[in-house]
C-alpha cells in the first residue's frame, strides 16, 4: 500500500501544470548551503546539507524535510514545494500561501511571500487576494475565447482547509491556488458544498469582455 501511495503521489506530482516548475517529489533529496543560503536539487559541494523529503498524501496532506540523521529539518508547513534561482518556494495549497525557506541560528524558518513575489513567480496568472472578496463574492472579466489564469492568494487569517471548486475541471492541477477559466458562469469554492458563517463558500462569477 504505502508504494502505491509513494507512486500515486509522483504521478501526481509529474502531472501539475499549474506552472513551469518541477516540483520536489516524496522521497526526492534536496540540498542546502549554508556558506550561500542557496538550495539546489543536485549536491554542488561539500559544505552542501542533504535534505530529504517525506510527503503524506491526502486531502489534507503535507511536507516535511528530513536531516541524513533522521531528524526533523523542516516541520509540515506546507504541501509541496521546488526550488528556483537557488531559494526553496513552499506551497500551502489548503491555505492558499506561499512562503520561502530560509536557514538562521542553526533552524530553518520561514516567511510568507508578499503579492509582488508571487506575481513576480507566476507572471501569466491575475492574482486575486481574498480580502478583495466582497460579502465571498467577486466578479472578474476575461477575454472572449480566451483563457484566464486565477491564482487566489490568502491575504487573511482564513483557513480553506479541504476547500475544493465546483465546477472542478477550473482547478485541473489539484494545487488549490490555481484556477483556469475557459468560459463565463460561476465558480463555488467551498468545505463540502458548505456556506455556512463557520465555512463561508467563496463564488467568483466570470463575465466575458468583448
Amino acid at each position: 500500500m504505502k508504494k502505491f501511495l509513494l507512486g500515486l503521489a509522483i504521478c501526481v506530482m509529474c502531472s501539475l501544470s499549474a506552472s513551469a516548475y518541477t516540483y520536489v517529489k516524496p522521497a526526492q533529496s534536496v540540498y542546502f548551503n549554508p556558506q550561500t543560503s542557496t538550495w539546489s536539487e543536485v549536491k554542488q559541494s561539500n559544505d552542501d546539507v542533504q535534505l530529504t523529503n517525506k510527503s503524506f498524501i491526502g486531502s489534507g496532506g503535507y511536507e516535511e524535510y528530513y536531516y541524513n540523521d533522521g531528524k526533523l529539518a523542516i516541520g509540515p508547513i506546507a504541501n509541496l514545494g521546488f526550488i528556483n534561482n537557488g531559494q526553496y518556494i513552499a506551497i500551502n495549497s489548503q491555505d492558499l500561501k506561499f512562503y520561502k525557506y530560509t536557514f538562521k541560528n542553526g533552524e530553518f524558518s520561514y516567511s510568507e511571500l508578499t503579492p509582488s513575489d508571487v506575481q513576480k513567480l507566476y507572471p501569466d496568472y491575475k492574482i486575486i487576494k481574498i480580502s478583495e472578496f466582497k460579502n465571498n463574492s467577486i466578479t472578474i472579466n476575461k477575454k472572449f475565447m480566451k483563457k484566464q489564469k486565477v491564482l487566489l492568494l490568502n491575504d487573511t487569517a482564513n483557513s480553506f482547509y479541504k476547500y475544493n471548486y465546483e465546477p472542478s475541471s477550473v482547478n485541473p492541477s489539484y494545487i488549490k491556488p490555481f484556477v483556469e477559466i475557459s468560459h463565463k458562469g460561476k465558480i463555488i469554492f467551498s468545505h463540502y458544498g458548505d456556506d455556512t458563517v463557520e465555512s463561508p463558500a467563496l463564488k467568483i462569477y466570470v463575465k466575458n469582455k468583448f
